[in-house]
């Protein structure tokens, strides 16, 4: 055997000799870096957070970390919005995917001095023993696209709402949305502050409110006056229709100050709501009213019997008929000739007696003075005032003396005036010789009514 040895050439020796140590120091390291490598181990001087994890493993690491606590953060993260018509925008950490990345942070921490085979990590291990320390930071992100999609949908519906916030006419009030269809809330600006909301809700531990403000506009003033054009209603006061014989329509006045109306709006933020209040104006009389007081009250009746021939009886039957009904306004006259005319045979009136002067008398329409007297009658014991009358020479058979009016056309007349408040009428009936006179009016105050 000593004689192989002496045989073995003397570089080989050499060679053997040197090589030696360093394979030793190969298969040492290749030995300790085995056993770390299989340790699973963070190297040394590696932080995250703050938090020393050299030594520790990925699961450990997990555990000191407390991802528990980063997730419940992230949970806790709550933005709410508060728009002008106070509609209410929340966003929490969840909707926003709102993410830690502690995980891929403790893996990356995880890699360093690894990955390039066992002798080069064992190196890398010794390396790390001296070395600065690396220091991670664990960070918190969303998913922009589902934050937009979420700030989208909501923008969207709230500037259809706006813009369709027509001002609202309610029976005493307009409820006005100051620049609706003229202003609206800006997407990109709500995610914006959405976006910045949720970290800053993320870094404080609290809830965030904002609230958004829209742009300010001046674009109601001429809105605010079309809106009064609609409403406006000119107040209208009933008054007597010679023409129907009835009140006409009344109408409550309806407005409001469009100058007080405008700095209301004009105080308020875009997209808030006010209230004014329409002004009414009731008419003095309205319809219904009027119609009620119209004709109420019986001012004098008088019934007188008609003695004589045909002749005279169709005389006072049409100037009878030429007054029945007659409607005279306040302040106006009655003129029994202006009333009935001329009393002509072409208009149909008969001879028959008459008193003139004391005389009985054929005369064209005798007769009529019976339709004026009981006319008079029936007024003289109310306040009418009785203009232009005069009795006959002698006592007629169908009244008391003094009570009759004599007419003679164009000469002699019997006027009275309307001296009330309200149209008086003028009813004339002839039935079987009874001619009836009736007067109706309104009585107000102390006015008299006629004695029956």
């Amino acid at each position: 055997m000593s004689a192989i040895i002496k045989r073995i050439p003397t570089f080989i020796k050499m060679t053997v000799a040197i090589m030696s140590p360093l394979l030793i120091t190969v298969l040492v390291f290749y030995i300790y870096g085995t056993q770390i490598r299989n340790e699973e181990a963070i190297y040394p001087n590696i932080s995250i957070a703050g938090i020393e994890v050299s030594g520790l493993t990925r699961p450990e690491a997990m555990q000191v970390l407390g991802l528990h606590t980063y997730e419940k953060r992230s949970a806790d993260v709550n933005v709410t919005f508060v728009f002008p018509d106070d509609s209410i925008l929340t966003i929490t950490g969840n909707d926003a995917k709102l993410q830690h990345n502690a995980r891929d942070v403790i893996n990356e921490a995880y890699s360093i001095g690894r990955g390039q085979g066992v002798i080069t990590d064992a190196i890398s291990y010794l390396r790390r023993l001296e070395a600065d320390e690396v220091s991670f930071d664990i960070d918190f992100l969303l998913d922009a696209s589902v934050l937009n999609s979420i700030v989208n949908n909501f923008t969207n519906e709230y500037n259809k709402r706006l813009n369709a916030s027509d001002p609202v006419i309610l029976d005493d009030r307009i409820v006005f949305t100051k620049g609706a269809g003229h202003v609206s809330a800006d997407a990109k600006e709500v995610f914006e502050l959405a976006y910045t909301g949720i970290y800053r809700s993320l870094e404080e531990g609290i809830p965030v409110e904002i609230v958004y403000l829209l742009p300010e506009t001046t674009e109601f003033i001429s809105e605010i006056l079309d809106v009064r054009d609609s409403v406006f209603v000119q107040m209208l006061s009933s008054e007597f229709d010679r023409d129907t014989n009835s009140a006409t329509v009344s109408a409550t006045g309806v407005t409001f100050d469009p100058v007080e109306a405008a700095r209301l709006i004009g105080s308020l933020e875009s997209g808030k709501t006010g209230t004014f209040y329409l002004e009414f104006t009731d008419p003095e009389y309205t319809q219904e009213y009027l119609q009620s007081l119209l004709f109420r009250d019986l001012i004098g009746e008088r019934t007188t019997w008609a003695h004589g021939t045909s002749n005279r009886l169709t005389n006072i039957q049409l100037s009878s008929e030429e007054i029945n009904g007659l409607v005279l306004l306040p302040g106006e006259e009655f003129s029994f000739n202006g009333v009935v005319g001329a009393r002509t045979a072409e208009r149909g009136y008969m001879w028959a007696p008459a008193l003139s002067q004391g005389e009985t008398i054929m005369s064209i329409g005798g007769g009529v003075c019976q339709t004026s007297s009981t006319i008079y009658a029936a007024i003289k014991p109310s306040e009418l005032l009785v203009t232009d009358q005069r009795r006959h020479g002698r006592p007629v058979p169908y009244l008391p003396w003094g009570w009759d009016a004599t007419v003679f056309y164009p000469y002699l007349d019997f006027k009275f005036e309307n001296n009330t408040e309200y149209p008086i009428r003028i009813e004339m009936e002839l039935n079987d010789r009874n001619l009836t006179a009736r007067v109706f009016g309104t009585i107000i105050d102390d006015f008299p009514i006629a004695a029956s």
